[in-house]
């Protein structure tokens, strides 16, 4: 069975520390293991995002 993907991204609408704190608000809630969940983030919030998501099914990808 395939898994489902859910990608988003927020454009430039987040600074880097409200990004770290919407991907631990959505943690909780994407923890399915039938759901692969993709942010995709400004440059500017690609390291501590990446740092947030560790160990959760999150995977991060730059927007351009």
């Amino acid at each position: 069975m395939r898994k489902n993907i859910v990608a988003g991204n927020w454009k430039m609408n987040k600074t880097p520390s409200e990004a770290v704190a919407l991907v631990k608000e959505l943690t909780p809630l994407v923890k399915n293991d039938d759901v692969d969940v993709v942010f995709c983030v400004p440059a500017i919030d690609i390291v501590p995002v990446v740092e947030a998501a560790k160990g959760t099914n999150i995977q991060v990808g730059a927007e351009n």
